[in-house]
């Protein structure tokens, strides 16, 4: 079990983009390791910018096949944006989610999208063949 699962959102100012405030306190079930950052911004409306990850991902044909296999569509009716984020060591995606003043509301979302997210990693990695993404 994790010897953690409280997830801090912070208000990010556009200006700046430094933290201004605290605006939730969520408590995560499970597989909160998969969060690689999280922060609240304010436009016309708060939205909270979730961007999430996978396990260490130690070979680029694995790579390439998650951004391939990976299907955005499983959270359409849960957010409102998702982008992938190429680049970094392991595979990444940013989702932009509309804010709510409820928490409970919010964190169950937060839940459901990071089960989302596992359930899609479980689903594809096993079906990634490496001949697809190395030049033999």
């Amino acid at each position: 079990m994790d010897n953690y699962n409280n997830l801090i959102l912070m208000l990010k100012d556009k200006e700046t983009g430094f933290f201004i405030k605290t605006i939730g306190s969520y408590e995560i079930h499970k597989d909160i390791e998969y969060i690689d950052k999280i922060y609240a911004s304010e436009n016309d409306s708060t939205y909270i910018y979730l961007t999430l990850t996978t396990q260490d991902i130690d070979e680029d044909w694995k790579y390439s096949g998650i951004f391939d296999l990976y299907n955005e569509e499983v959270f359409l009716d849960k957010i409102c944006e998702f982008e992938e984020v190429p680049g970094d060591y392991n595979p990444k995606w940013v989702l932009k989610i509309k804010y709510s003043n409820n928490d409970a509301e919010t964190e169950q979302l937060l839940n459901a999208i990071i089960n989302i997210h596992v359930a899609e990693l479980e689903r594809i990695i096993p079906t990634i063949n490496p001949e697809d993404y190395t030049d033999n």
